[in-house]
């Protein structure tokens, strides 16, 4: 009797738990959606940022409203997120670096990223091998060769210690055996600013930032580290083409809600960001900007993001690089 009475007790809490996941999915979303944006207003992630919300809160029924929390190398704003209530209503944008790079070289952070789970990949950022116009070389070839002529005579500038470009550096170093010294700088825009200044010879740097001096000739670009060649670029070979396919380093943009956020709002916010890749006027303005569509459902993006990990885990390994 007791094992009948406690299926049926089991059985009504399944039917009411479906119920509840079933209305969360059709009553979502009631109110304004919290996009939040680890880092200042302005820069390459806040700005995709509000194209994307801008077509979300259209297609949501809802505005969904960009808030940048930057701070601690976009802990604050990632660790906000993380703590909030699994609602649907708090959700982050940010990009690779936040959700693998951080995590691999930062041991003591308030958060992990099973706090975190997936709504989706939406688009990417080539990284560009870039090179100081008095530097005698044209191509990769030539840099790994002028590097071990002159050893211990190039120093590569990138935007901080542990950043995508920072590990490209050292990932290089190592594949090439050649030893360009690494010079951390706070921003890429300063790293670009000494690398066409000449006070370093050597840079990763996306398209955006390094465009105009690329135009003016002040620097050169040696590879774009991505699977295609960019149409921007149409004359830079990739860095497969010129014999390094691990040379890859594109950065993405990814949508992440707190973990335990009910299935159905996630499949929501997946479905929504899909259909805001779709528009056609939100295409055109994230596409001017430089930025390429590249959307991944959460289940792919998952699977990206741990392949991802272990790709950059042995770099951050085997540089020593650490976060203090």
């Amino acid at each position: 009797m007791k094992t009948k009475t406690a299926s049926i007790v089991l059985a009504c809490f399944l039917v009411m738990t479906a119920i509840s996941m079933a209305g969360a999915g059709e009553d979502y979303p009631n109110k304004q959606v919290q996009l939040i944006c680890p880092y200042a207003v302005g820069g390459i992630t806040d700005l995709s940022a509000r194209i994307l919300a801008e077509k979300m809160g259209e297609f949501m029924g809802q505005p969904v409203i960009v808030m940048n929390k930057p701070g601690a190398g976009a802990a604050l704003g990632t660790g906000f997120v993380a703590a909030s209530k699994p609602d649907g209503y708090t959700i982050l944008t940010t990009w690779t670096g936040v959700a693998v790079l951080v995590p691999l070289i930062t041991p003591n952070l308030p958060y992990k990223m099973t706090d975190l789970t997936p709504i989706g990949k939406a688009v990417s950022v080539d990284q560009l091998l870039l090179v100081n116009k008095n530097l005698p070389v044209k191509n990769l070839a030539e840099l790994i060769a002028y590097a071990k002529q002159h050893p211990k005579t190039l120093s590569g500038g990138t935007a901080g210690v542990g950043t995508l470009p920072h590990l490209v550096l050292e990932q290089l170093n190592a594949v090439a055996q050649i030893d360009i010294q690494h010079i951390p700088y706070n921003s890429e825009l300063q790293a670009v600013t000494a690398l066409a200044g000449d006070h370093v010879q050597v840079s990763v740097l996306t398209l955006t930032i390094s465009d105009p001096h690329i135009r003016s000739g002040a620097i050169k670009a040696l590879a774009v580290l991505a699977p295609k060649r960019d149409p921007a670029l149409p004359q830079v070979a990739t860095s497969a083409e010129q014999g390094h396919p691990e040379l890859m380093a594109s950065i993405y943009n990814i949508l992440f809600a707190p973990a335990k956020t009910p299935a159905p709002v996630l499949k929501k916010l997946e479905e929504v960001l899909e259909k805001t890749l779709r528009d056609k006027e939100t295409r055109e303005k994230l596409e001017k900007m430089g930025y390429k569509i590249d959307f991944m459902s959460a289940k792919n993006t998952q699977a990206f993001l741990e392949t991802e990990t272990k790709k950059w885990s042995s770099v951050v390994k085997q540089a020593n690089i650490i976060m203090k």
